[in-house]
């Protein structure tokens, strides 16, 4: 009884210097745990970003439509990881469009209003994870390249934040959670 009691001790003590060891720190980047679908809202916009658990990503934002005739930008693929930080690192790549009348998106007389590809786009992002359903942009790089050149080559910076410069968007990233309220 006494080698029964000793053993059931010894293995608690094992797991409890275990779990203080090594804590699950929800502020770390973990793939199993980040991965998802999230949104960042700024009214009236949503931007969509997703993190498959297989290091691919996929961004949108809906404000794209709304200045369809200014130059949209299409959804961009690419592709993350957990640096040795605790934090995320997100490269996306898409192409931004523009329109061909000098006058924005007024139409003039006969003149026809369209919009072209313009140029294509890589957008580095690197986010702190705040808690296992938030995200947070604390760098960020845009990146124009010209429709001839290698997406991933060299381009023009468009826009880029960081904490001593620009600062990024202080709204986070919220992950997308099912509802259960939503259906009675």
């Amino acid at each position: 009884m006494f080698k029964s009691i000793l053993a059931a001790l010894v293995t608690l003590l094992i797991l409890s210097s275990t779990a203080l060891a090594a804590p699950d720190d929800a502020s770390k980047c973990n793939p199993f745990k980040v991965a998802g679908a999230y949104v960042l809202h700024i009214s009236p916009y949503i931007d969509q970003l997703t993190l498959g658990i297989d290091g691919t990503a996929y961004s949108f934002t809906s404000a794209s439509f709304d200045a369809f005739l200014q130059g949209p930008i299409i959804p961009e693929i690419g592709s993350w990881t957990c640096r040795d930080d605790g934090t995320v690192l997100v490269t996306t790549i898409g192409s931004a469009y523009s329109n061909n009348s000098p006058f924005g998106d007024i139409p003039q007389p006969g003149q026809p209003l369209d919009i072209n590809i313009a140029v294509n786009r890589r957008n580095t992002r690197k986010l702190s994870v705040i808690d296992r359903d938030t995200l947070l942009t604390t760098h960020g790089i845009i990146t124009l390249i010209p429709l001839s050149n290698d997406p991933l080559g060299p381009g023009v910076v468009h826009r880029s934040c960081t904490p001593s410069g620009t600062p990024c968007n202080p709204t986070p990233f919220k992950r997308i959670r099912p509802l259960l309220t939503d259906i009675p």
